[in-house]
């Protein structure tokens, strides 16, 4: 157990107390700080007494029980060198370690010497947290089991529920729990953070690879259809081929067309001559109906004439008669020779163009053989070449087919690659979840409803047996007892179920003393820590009467010498000093005077009281 013994405290130009230094010792026994005001004559108040509580809080946390701002900490009327020394000594395995705390305002230090040596951090704070730290108190623990206030300090009964559990906490040295608590919830959040984030990566990979599989099936169905469309294909091409191939014919004998081409040609000659000809004869029938034309008309003028000769005017004779009928005869037998030519040169145009038309129904018909010849030729070429693209086609095919045999899909690796990466996401998400799953058990061991609650269970028993005796010996009015989550039962002495607050005000300083007792004997049992000092403000002015008093002064002296603790009592009434004075474990009377606003400790003697 770690032994925490108080042993001296000076304290200079600290709130009223001035520039003359005020020694306390803490040395075993039931003390009394009281004094006298002498600036208000026959008052005892505003001494200073409290002042003394408050500088052993300030030389261990830096601030007053009250709570006052650091420049209302300096005395008033000096103004500067306030100045706290605390000296205390721990004792641990019989082995002692000397400690002093010399804490100052105006200049503002907080120094700390461990056997004698200087052992002062790099700052006021984390010197403060040094000193609570081997001190084993936190400011509500000191102020509920060390120094307690009554004006000052909410007891125990009057917190709210989180300030109790806190308070407990530090009693049966549980914050380990709540520290445990907050870095397991940290561990809990973190390791959540990422089990969120490696769920949300592992839906996203399967979303991925849900869309690569429908994207490869895809691609293998498109395969399949570009199969079976390149068969068709090529089974129609096939089909085609077979059938231009019976199409194609040697287009290298050309005697045919040469023949149809002379045959054409020489009827074609012939056409000419034929139209040669026609022309010659209608040239000849052109004449020779100009000539029978002339003839007529000569014909028609002989013997028409007077019987003068048109020519040289004689008369005509009748010899010249003759010759005129032999001239006119001889006239009409050449125009009827000439009709039978003209009627002779239409029969022969009349052949003429017979023949010209049957030579050209010849040539029609040659020439008819002749574009279907060069239509055949044409066409056989066409096919030779459909046939070639057909067959380049085929062969394109052919290579595409190979390619769907041989083509692997663009999704087999990063199908592979995404099922890896998903693998692993499921692994470390399934121990991610166990980790939740175990943080989960933890979280809940080390909560208020887990092992807390079984050790405070374990230690209630004792708590509350430690409880009742002390309202017992207080001749306390009621029974009161805690549950695992510290909510009180208390019931008066008619068993009627009460709140703390249906009591009077001494009734309740007696549950508070006897939680406090209470709480002291925990922690020096539970907490393995135990103090030789504690210091209750005017425990004796208010509430408690005569029988009272007396009963509250008899458990301090029982503490007293069973514990060997030194215990100061903060009073402001004139019998308190017999306290200090006529007990068997009684100590000093610390006194106090106050005058020109400046306390100091003076002696006490009967005459000064």
């Amino acid at each position: 157990m770690k032994h925490i013994s108080f042993n001296k405290i000076t304290i200079k130009n600290f709130l009223s107390i001035g520039p003359d230094p005020v020694h306390v010792d803490f040395r075993p026994g039931l003390h009394i700080i009281t004094g006298v005001n002498k600036d208000k004559q026959d008052r005892r108040n505003g001494v200073g007494k409290s002042t003394i509580a408050d500088a052993i809080h300030f030389a261990v946390f830096g601030s007053t029980v009250r709570e006052l701002k650091k420049e209302n900490i300096v005395n008033h009327i000096i103004g500067k060198g306030c100045e706290v020394v605390l000296e205390f000594s721990i004792n641990k395995n019989d082995e002692a370690v000397n400690y002093k705390v010399v804490r100052t305002l105006e200049p503002s230090r907080c120094l700390l010497y461990v056997n004698d040596e200087d052992k002062t951090r790099d700052s006021i704070a984390n010197t403060t947290e040094f000193i609570c730290k081997h001190l084993n108190a936190s400011q509500e623990i000191f102020q509920n089991c060390v120094i307690m206030t009554i004006n000052n300090t909410i007891p125990f009964m009057g917190k709210k529920k989180i300030e109790k559990r806190k308070f407990i906490e530090g009693i049966f040295n549980l914050q380990i729990f709540s520290q445990m608590l907050s870095m397991i919830r940290q561990d809990y959040n973190d390791v959540k953070r990422d089990f969120d984030i490696e769920v949300a990566r592992t839906e996203e990979i399967e979303g991925n690879l849900k869309t690569q599989n429908e994207q490869k099936a895809s691609f293998i169905n498109n395969q399949k259809e570009k199969l079976v469309k390149y068969q068709t294909r090529k089974q129609n091409n096939t089909a085609e081929l077979e059938q231009v191939h019976t199409k194609v014919f040697d287009t290298t004998d050309t005697k045919e067309l040469d023949s149809i081409i002379e045959t054409v040609s020489t009827h074609e000659n012939h056409v000419e001559a034929c139209d040669s000809k026609a022309l010659q004869i209608n040239n000849n029938i052109s004449t020779k109906t100009a000539e029978v034309k002339f003839k007529k008309q000569l014909s028609d003028k002989i013997g028409t004439e007077d019987d003068r000769c048109p020519v040289c005017l004689k008369s005509i004779s009748t010899h010249d008669r003759e010759h005129i009928e032999e001239e006119k005869s001889s006239v009409s037998s050449d125009i009827h020779k000439l009709e039978s030519d003209i009627e002779k040169d239409r029969e022969s145009l009349s052949t003429v163009n017979s023949l010209k038309s049957r030579l050209k129904q010849v040539i029609s018909t040659q020439n008819k053989l002749h574009n279907d010849h060069v239509l055949k030729i044409k066409d056989s070429e066409n096919n030779e070449k459909r046939i070639a693209q057909l067959e380049e086609w085929n062969n394109q095919l052919d290579q595409d087919l190979e390619k769907l045999k041989v083509e692997n899909t663009q999704f087999d690796d990063e199908i592979s690659k995404c099922q890896a990466r998903l693998e692993l996401l499921l692994k470390s998400t399934t121990d991610t979840r166990h980790k939740l799953t175990v943080l989960d058990v933890i979280k809940f061991i080390v909560s208020e409803e887990g092992v807390k609650s079984y050790i405070v269970r374990k230690i209630l028993q004792l708590f509350n047996s430690k409880l009742s005796y002390y309202l017992q010996r207080m001749d306390s009015n009621c029974c009161c007892i805690f549950n695992e989550y510290f909510e009180e039962e208390i019931v008066n002495e008619k068993g009627k179920m009460c709140s703390y607050y249906n009591f009077s005000g001494a009734e309740r300083k007696n549950i508070d003393l006897a939680c406090l007792f209470a709480f002291m004997d925990i922690r020096r049992l539970q907490g393995n820590v135990s103090y030789n000092f504690s210091i209750y403000d005017e425990l004796l002015d208010s509430s408690l009467d005569e029988r009272g008093v007396d009963l509250v002064v008899g458990l301090l002296l029982e503490r007293v010498e069973k514990y060997n603790e030194c215990i100061m009592i903060i009073s402001h009434r004139k019998e308190s000093v017999k306290i200090g004075t006529h007990y068997k474990n009684s100590g000093d009377v610390i006194f106090l005077e106050k005058e020109n606003g400046i306390t100091r400790r003076i002696d006490f003697t009967e005459s000064v009281h």
